[in-house]
């Protein structure tokens, strides 16, 4: 009875679909090994899902930036959304972008109104720090040496006490070869970050440059595991339709992908006890699964050399679809699901009506996420009431950009040829000068 009390509880996927329900077994029949998934919190049938998710460490609770269109509207909020995983209650929600949970637990720190906001849950206590605003957004935190830290996208550290962040920051240690690396998130111990070198994923030491680990995968951001050995991240599925989960573990120098998952998976996040959460949008199912089991899972070796992109693309190699052009020409490829949109493309509008008033042509084209939704792209597209004419781009070409690990991406091409691309939401100001400079060299 106690056995078929417990198997019953289970909840498993079958292979191809998302499916759930109770396992039962015939007395020949075994259960199979592998990742089970539980539907933790499923999304409100308009709500949008920005940027990544953050589950807490015991698992319990899940923070995220969302929003619920409400057009016609110029401009679109986002709001930081902590619930209760079990009550399915909201604990709080207010403007604010990317949440991440202090290693204890019981606080968060995100974007919000005032600055740096660092809130504590359990109180509803929340204080703004203006002054941290300037050194990045999407965080990661830290205890070192006993002491709170908080990483930020712009590769910036501070630590945290009562009073808040500790200022002045420090940067990132430049190492031979990699830089600093962009845009990275840090493990849980302090002493290792994990950070983009020219789109690949790299885990290096925050402060020094020994054990450099090369994973050679375009992927996401990757989310470290409680005891620091595995990092996890979306990839590009090998089709390009949609987000795959991969773990890679950085003492056996092996990946893993969770399997049979036919939607798209999104910034997965670890509990204490090793599960990941992840944001689900899949034909039959919208909102966060939580994966147990996950080390269950095959793995191979990693790659020995990167996922390398050609070094001379051309248009027609990735937008063939649409004629080429003489001239620069500016793409953004976006996706619906990025907390940044709003800003790239209203930065994109501006840099090219500032760079016609100083005399300089410039076109500015963009091409959405092939793994979204539709009619989440068309929402967006007339919530941001967009002027920037939209192209199409397959998913077996949108593996051929940037935009595989980083939305937005920014191209600039000039006469048909790919002169470079940047990582994320540009400045007016970046978008002016890298336009300025490829038309000087004409």
């Amino acid at each position: 009875m106690r056995l078929a009390v417990a198997l019953s509880a289970l909840s498993v996927i079958s292979i191809g679909t998302l499916s759930f329900g109770a396992l039962s077994f015939g007395a020949s029949s075994l259960p199979t090994r592998g990742p089970t998934y539980e539907r933790a919190f499923v999304l409100k049938p308009k709500e949008g899902v920005f940027a990544y998710a953050r589950i807490s460490p015991d698992g319990n609770r899940l923070a995220y930036a969302s929003q619920i269109s409400a057009r016609p509207s110029a401009q679109r909020s986002w709001s930081v959304t902590a619930v209760d995983l079990t009550s399915k209650k909201t604990l709080f929600s207010e403007n604010g972008i990317d949440a991440y949970w202090s290693n204890d637990g019981t606080r968060v720190i995100y974007s919000g109104d005032g600055g740096v906001v660092i809130r504590n849950v359990a109180t509803s206590a929340s204080n703004a720090y203006p002054e941290a605003s300037q050194l990045g957004d999407y965080f990661s935190w830290a205890v070192r040496d006993g002491k709170d830290m908080v990483m930020t996208i712009a590769s910036n550290y501070y630590y945290v006490t009562k009073d808040g962040p500790v200022l002045p920051h420090t940067h990132v240690t430049t190492c031979d070869g990699i830089g600093t690396g962009e845009r990275p998130l840090i493990a849980h111990d302090g002493k290792h970050i994990s950070t983009f070198v020219k789109g690949i994923l790299v885990v290096r030491a925050l402060d020094n440059c020994d054990g450099i680990i090369n994973t050679h995968i375009q992927g996401s951001k990757a989310d470290f595991s409680w005891d620091n050995r595995y990092i996890a991240f979306h990839a590009v599925k090998p089709a390009g339709t949609g987000y795959e989960i991969r773990v890679v573990d950085l003492e056996k120098k092996t990946v893993r992908t969770l399997p049979n998952l036919e939607g798209s998976s999104l910034f997965p996040s670890w509990t204490k006890d090793g599960r990941l959460c992840f944001r689900y949008d899949g034909p039959d199912y919208r909102g966060f699964l939580i994966a147990s089991n996950v080390l269950d899972t095959p793995e191979s070796p990693l790659p020995t050399s990167n996922e390398a992109l050609p070094g001379d693309r051309q248009w027609d190699d990735i937008f063939p679809e649409t004629a080429s052009a003489k001239g620069l020409r500016l793409v953004m490829i976006w996706a619906p699901w990025s907390a940044h949109s709003l800003e790239s493309f209203a930065n994109l509008e501006q840099a090219r009506t500032d760079l016609a008033l100083r005399g300089v042509t410039v076109d500015a084209v963009a091409a959405a996420d092939p793994g979204s939704r539709e009619s989440d792209i068309t929402s967006q597209l007339d919530d941001f009431h967009v002027t920037v004419p939209r192209i199409p781009i397959t998913s077996r070409h949108l593996v051929m950009t940037e935009a595989r690990n980083q939305m937005p991406t920014i191209m600039l091409f000039k006469d048909g040829k790919l002169l470079e691309s940047k990582l994320g939401a540009q400045s007016v100001e970046t978008l002016r000068a890298w336009v300025t400079n490829a038309a000087a060299k004409n």
